[in-house]
């Protein structure tokens, strides 16, 4: 444990300490100037990172909430005579609601139409700020005068400690936001937004927030930006901008704050790079050899595939030999700058600093964070008391149609309380339409849902599951690029009350509740057989534990009713008999369960009752010996039987 924390907190301490240093020894202003603009991209590349990092979205409106920022900040100190602290309270407070705003309808796009939208509010913001000469200047630019703190007036060096200061504070806050529920449902709903929901965490609203943050930050950067250079034109804030910054953190490596520190270093030196012929041929000869390198490798280890290899050789060859016939390289800055992101992208989709922590925890052996102990089970999963018999689930002449196709028609059952249900059906009979429904995934056309009487939401996965209503997925939606124990973190019920905040977590006042979450969950990864398993990333496990996790993230949601799509789909034999012993001990903890089963094994076994349907219509309802005599579910596997045929039971498939 001391090894890791000295390792990566003294990391980060010895490079604060070093940033604090340098204008002690360093006494030229053009470097101080650079190591100020550096820290000031550090803020604004962290914010970016959040959307283009942790939401996965391409994020092109970071520069223009650059440019509101600091033309905020720059008005409140010309035209109301403000303090330093109130023209940088106000640039945050406008970018935070124009940041909400812009989300609220571009975060119902995805990918190329979401990257356009903010494309669109860059070059919006550009025009808005030339236009209103008024209030603005318009290009003729808008000067200002650095307002004092406390009545001192500070220097080119002070005014460099206090935004690295700020730097460091945005540093820790993004640190526990992060490590926090809010940084898990972040990435978590890159992975797989309706598995989010599925989970009862509010994937539009997790977003909205998300993108809010992140221009809250481009404001703070913003303010600092106009108090450091005192002067301000829009053209300062187009499309050139938005690039390189993109290219900041795909470079210095996606979901990591070190990412964000080596984005914002390439940002401030980018364009003394382009202007030093010399340094960029030989920073461009050394890309190229680096990608030649690699590729070779690659190719011979089949590691990656011809694309990727060869890619990153052409385009930073191109780089080398253009950068020779060119006269002047400034004027070809947005090539250059297209050549490097598209290089970084094929050949480096981790960053450099995604590639240089897995190097480095392999050379410094950092061991993994030491794991609470497992909760009682009592505590993760508690045993509900039921009065079995009485009806759980209702569903009223249920209907889901899709244009003329009748998926789910007028369908009525009801589960009862502390039962297996099985529904089962042949395929295409609308047995996951009907779970989609009831979970909220599809909307229905006509009919009722009723959870202990009162309506289910319709048309909600999130406000079904607050509801208790828990399900798996048939085709697998597990959160890939996380581990297993962060996978049923996410989905954790009644843990996270102070981490609902977002200030308060900010602040790092929810790692209590964060311990006993890692707890809860380790209690529950070993309720299904993962608990050595904890700290794999999803997308390792075999196909079996994969299975067994959805349960336990599912699980997590300590639910009043558990769908199981299919859960036995492509199991091994003994995988799935593991499976049905882990239903059952899931059956006695209280929970009532509603399952899809293909398998008549596994439906003969674990259900009290089964409901069959067929062409979207109940068929037959009763126990499994029953359904599997009645004659419509016969005709229904097997197609009309003959008169005088002894009715056979239903093949599995």
């Amino acid at each position: 444990m001391w090894k890791r924390l000295l390792l990566i907190r003294g990391a980060e301490l010895l490079m604060f300490a070093v940033l604090a240093a340098i204008p002690v020894a360093v006494q030229n202003s053009y470097a101080l100037g650079l190591l100020t603009l550096l820290a000031i991209y550090g803020i604004l590349l962290i914010g970016l990172d959040v959307t283009v990092g942790y939401l996965g979205q391409v994020n092109l409106a970071q520069a223009a909430f650059l440019g509101l920022g600091a033309y905020t900040a720059a008005l409140c100190v010309t035209k109301l005579g403000s303090l330093m602290l109130v023209a940088t309270l106000a640039a945050i407070v406008v970018c935070t609601i124009l940041g909400a705003l812009l989300a609220l309808p571009s975060l119902r796009l995805e990918g190329p139409q979401f990257a356009l939208a903010t494309l669109s509010f860059t070059a919006l913001t550009v025009i808005v700020l030339n236009e209103l000469e008024w209030l603005t200047g318009g290009a003729q630019g808008l000067s200002l005068t650095r307002p004092p703190i406390l009545g001192h007036a500070l220097t080119a060096r002070e005014f460099y400690w206090l935004c690295v200061a700020l730097l460091a504070l945005v540093w820790v806050a993004m640190r526990n936001l992060l490590a926090s529920q809010w940084g898990r449902a972040f990435e978590a709903l890159r992975d797989s937004p309706i598995a989010t929901d599925a989970m009862g965490v509010g994937t539009y609203r997790h977003k909205v927030a998300a993108f809010a943050l992140g221009s809250a930050l481009g404001g703070l950067a913003g303010a600092l930006y106009a108090f450091n250079f005192q002067y301000l034109q829009p053209q300062a804030f187009t499309y050139e901008l938005t690039v390189i910054l993109l290219l900041g953190v795909v470079l210095g490596g996606r979901k990591s704050l070190w990412g964000a520190f080596v984005g914002a270093s390439l940002v401030a030196l980018l364009p003394n790079l382009l202007s030093n012929r010399l340094l960029f041929e030989v920073i461009s000869a050394a890309g190229f050899a680096l990608a030649l390198f690699a590729g070779i490798r690659g190719l011979f280890r089949k590691t990656l595939g011809p694309f990727q290899a060869i890619a990153p050789i052409v385009a930073t060859g191109v780089l080398v030999f253009g950068g020779l016939l060119v006269s002047n390289t400034e004027d070809w800055r947005k090539a250059i700058f297209s050549l490097m992101l598209f290089s970084v992208v094929v050949g480096l989709p981790e960053g450099l600093m995604g590639f240089a922590s897995k190097f480095l925890s392999r050379l410094f052996r950092i061991p993994e964070a030491p794991r609470p102990a497992p909760s009682p089970l009592d505590r993760a999963l508690p045993a509900r008391s039921v009065g079995k018999g009485g009806p759980m689930l209702e569903l009223r002449d249920l209907k889901r149609y899709f244009g003329g196709v009748k998926a789910v028609d007028g369908v009525t059952t009801t589960v009862r309380a502390g039962e297996i249900h099985g529904l089962i059906g042949p395929n295409g009979s609308g047995k996951s339409t009907l779970v989609n429904v009831v979970s909220g995934l599809y909307t229905p056309t006509a009919g009722e849902m009723l959870l202990h009487g009162h309506p289910l939401p319709r048309g909600s996965l999130y406000k079904t599951a607050q509801d208790g209503v828990a399900r798996t997925f048939q085709n697998l939606q597990l959160f890939t690029g996380m581990t297993a124990i962060e996978n049923v973190m996410v989905a954790l019920n009644g843990v996270y009350k102070r981490s609902r905040s977002l200030p308060l977590v900010l602040l790092g006042l929810g790692r209590v509740e964060e311990k006993r979450a890692e707890a809860d969950a380790l209690a529950l990864l070993e309720f299904v057989g993962l608990g050595d398993q904890a700290r794999t990333p999803a997308k390792d496990l075999t196909y079996g534990a994969q299975r067994f996790l959805e349960i336990a993230r599912a699980i997590a949601r300590k639910p009043e009713v558990l769908i199981l799509d299919e859960p036995a789909a492509g199991l091994s034999h003994p995988d799935m008999h593991r499976q049905m012993e882990l239903i059952e001990r899931v059956h006695q903890r209280g929970v009532t369960i509603l399952i899809i089963e293909h398998h008549m094994d596994v439906i003969s076994e674990l259900c009290d009752t089964v409901t069959v349907l067929d062409g979207g219509k109940l068929i037959a309802e009763g126990s499994p010996d029953e359904v599997k005599r009645h004659p419509k579910v016969v005709e229904a596997y097997l197609g009309e039987v003959d008169v005088g045929e002894k009715p056979a039971a239903p093949a599995a498939r």
